[in-house]
């Protein structure tokens, strides 16, 4: 079991220490903050979590020497991704398809009741 743990682990990219408490720590990265996915003709995609994830204890987004990033860069980042945004209003029976691995997004916050129905193909 552990085994196919550390391998399944290796093959996602990742790294696990074990802790003097017995507890496993898994380090992914670092990653570039963009990436070509495999079938994308070659684009660059933004692929990393800069605004979303500043500050906090497990972020994947930090400058090459593993200091934050500069505040101004990820006011920046946010403001690019405001100005990039479409918002639209959600009416009853509408359906989105995206490509997960082609858009940056989120969502804001919603009102109760909230009901979201996924499904994820290959």
């Amino acid at each position: 079991m552990f085994i196919s743990f550390f391998l399944r682990a290796k093959a996602l990219g990742m790294e696990l220490e074990w802790q003097p408490n017995g507890a496993v720590k898994a380090i992914l990265g670092p990653h570039y903050l963009t990436k070509v996915f495999d079938g994308r003709k070659g684009r660059k995609m933004w692929f990393n979590t800069v605004v979303g994830m500043h500050g906090k204890e497990h972020s994947s987004a930090m400058m090459a020497d593993g200091t934050e990033l500069p505040e101004n860069v990820v006011k920046r980042c946010g403001e690019i991704i405001e100005e990039e945004s479409i918002q639209f209003k959600w009416e009853k029976g509408d359906v989105l398809f995206f490509d997960n691995l082609a858009l940056l997004h989120g969502r804001r916050p919603a009102v109760p009741p909230r009901r979201v129905l996924v499904a994820t193909t290959k």
